[in-house]
């Protein structure tokens, strides 16, 4: 229960840094349609991208650092993690590595940043201190 917390917020919170982003550097908003899809692919990539990489990385981490390792770190390996789902919401849509340039790419890519550092973080309250 507690890892579909942590997955939720930090979802939730990509999901703004998202739209923020789009507002910040583009002047754009999102309408129904394109929110939806953005909700969607994010959700769908951020649901195997957990099962299959951030949770066993961090994991991972908790277990080769024998619960010492510290916030910033389970932080920074999520943040650098937040490749994978780019690149699985890069390929569904037919791109290629050079896609990862695109401005779609690169908010994709703050999401995920964002949603690593909230959920690296949230995972080592929750199961990182060695008392957990």
């Amino acid at each position: 229960m507690r890892l579909v917390a942590v997955s939720l917020m930090a979802w939730l919170t990509g999901v703004a840094a998202y739209v923020a982003g789009l507002v910040i550097f583009w002047g754009q908003t999102l309408s129904g349609g394109d929110l939806i899809a953005v909700l969607y692919y994010s959700a769908l990539a951020s649901i195997l991208a957990i099962a299959v990489v951030y949770a066993p990385a961090m994991f991972g981490l908790r277990k080769v650092s024998k619960g010492k390792a510290r916030p910033w770190a389970y932080a920074l390996a999520s943040m650098a993690l937040g490749i994978v789902p780019v690149l699985l919401i890069v390929r569904v849509w037919g791109g290629n590595l050079q896609s990862l340039g695109s401005p779609e790419a690169a908010l994709f890519a703050f999401m995920f940043r964002a949603f690593g550092f909230v959920f690296g973080h949230g995972f080592f309250l929750a199961y990182g201190r060695p008392s957990v």
